[in-house]
């Protein structure tokens, strides 16, 4: 380009190079957003088979006068995030690994366990809806526990007693992005986000509480 005097190369490269330049960051953007999506099905598959097994609802946690069977919303968060321990039914000590990959955070992250009412002969799985206040996350609509049939609706109730129960597990995660030229826009949220959900439906399997223990 250096030695045609005419410039036409350089005009011509002018022309095109937004339009490189666009496609070059598409394919970043996707190839990250796939990357995440990819590590957040995977950790939706291990972290559901805590339970899919009755391991979330017979876990043994605290001591003294502060121990509870069952995870709670909090604690199956810690287990996907970075992993929980405590005594598993049979009383011995047990550790569940993190399933959430080292490259996604764990404030961005947002679980919904939903059980399905055995009523339900063709329950809805449904995306909680997140809404936002002067751009800060108000509700997100997720919870922990018994749903209705349509999944819209959710308690924090927890998940105990759900044997032979549908469960639906949800992750969403707030990936951030940012707009890009000639119109490259895959945020889908508030503050350059873009949600991301895995979803996992399993049936609980039978499981037995601890020793004295009469609800799990």
């Amino acid at each position: 380009m250096r030695r045609d005097a005419s410039g036409g190369p350089t005009m011509e490269f002018a022309l095109v190079a937004p339009a490189v330049v666009a496609l070059l960051l598409a394919i970043l953007h996707i190839a990250l957003i796939y990357l995440a999506q990819e590590g957040l099905e995977t950790a939706v598959e291990a972290s559901s088979r805590l339970i899919l097994t009755g391991s979330a609802q017979t876990l043994q946690l605290g001591s003294g006068t502060g121990a509870y069977t069952g995870m709670k919303a909090a604690d199956f968060k810690t287990a996907v995030c970075s992993g929980i321990s405590g005594k598993d039914s049979s009383g011995a000590a047990v550790t569940y690994p993190a399933s959430l990959p080292p490259f996604l955070t764990c404030n961005r992250l947002y679980v919904n366990v939903q059980v399905v009412p055995a009523t339900c002969t063709t329950p809805t799985i449904t995306t909680p809806n997140f809404t936002y206040a002067n751009g800060t996350l108000a509700s997100t609509g997720t919870g922990y526990g018994q749903s209705n049939c349509a999944g819209t609706t959710n308690t924090n109730g927890g998940i105990s007693g759900t044997q032979k129960s549908l469960v639906i597990v949800q992750l969403i995660y707030l990936w951030p992005t940012v707009s890009a030229p000639l119109g490259l826009n895959f945020v889908n949220q508030a503050n350059g986000n873009r949600m991301l959900v895995a979803t996992s439906v399993v049936t609980v399997e039978g499981y037995l509480c601890a020793t004295g223990v009469t609800s799990c």
